[in-house]
């Protein structure tokens, strides 16, 4: 039986609407998502090159070095050799680094008439301004240090005849030492770092020893490997 009067259903809007709705929701979402991101990884990359280089550039290091040297007095060159050496060094601020090294060094001439033979022990407190930005993982570097030197050794004269006849003098000497240096300093990894460097050291104030005329003016250069332990 047919009901005429019924009112009709209407079907409401809200049925596809609602439907799609939660659809649309995820959507928008990864977009506000990848927007986000989008902000964050110029952000990340920006604080990854402002952030300090590793281990062995800012913490304290333990270092050897080599190096090629010579040695003169007041009147000559008493010889070249191999120059040995260990280190402690620790950051002072962002610029600037001190710490103590203990080294050896053996010399000789072999010079006609005269030849000389000798070595140098030194402790000595050194200081080294870093140039540049701290984020650099090359900085050149300047500084000086200040301690104390012993030289020891012989002069051998030989008669200028060439008849066997030698004279031999010896001296051993302990006196302040101090020097300037400069360098480049680059870190290798998260617990290295590789230092050259030129010296330039004097022993001694102006006086007369028994064989030598001080000061003595030692010149270097040469290679330091740091390592960080921590």
């Amino acid at each position: 039986m047919s009901v005429t009067g019924a009112p009709a259903v209407r079907r409401s809007p809200r049925g596809r609407a609602g439907r799609s709705a939660p659809g649309r929701r995820p959507a928008g979402l990864a977009a506000r998502l990848l927007a986000a991101a989008a902000l964050l990884v110029p952000a990340t990359a920006a604080t990854a090159q402002a952030q300090p280089a590793p281990g062995a550039w800012h913490d304290t290091t333990i270092g050897v070095s080599a190096a090629a040297a010579g040695v003169w007095d007041d009147e000559t060159h008493l010889g070249r050799g191999l120059a040995l050496a260990v280190d402690a060094s620790r950051p002072l601020g962002g610029h600037l680094r001190a710490g103590v090294e203990a080294g050896w060094f053996g010399h000789d001439r072999d010079s006609g008439y005269l030849a000389a033979d000798g070595k140098v022990l030194h402790l000595m407190g050194r200081a080294s301004l870093l140039v540049g930005p701290r984020e650099w993982r090359t900085r050149p570097f300047v500084g000086g240090g200040l301690g104390v030197a012993r030289s020891t050794g012989r002069f051998t004269a030989r008669d200028p005849l060439a008849l066997p006849v030698e004279r031999r003098t010896s001296w051993t000497l302990t006196r302040l030492a101090w020097e300037v240096h400069l360098g480049i300093r680059g870190a290798a990894g998260a617990r290295w770092a590789i230092r050259p460097e030129v010296r330039a050291g004097v022993i001694g104030g102006t006086e007369r020893t028994t064989a030598l005329e001080t000061p003595l003016l030692r010149l270097q250069g040469g290679v330091a490997v740091e390592w960080a332990p921590r």
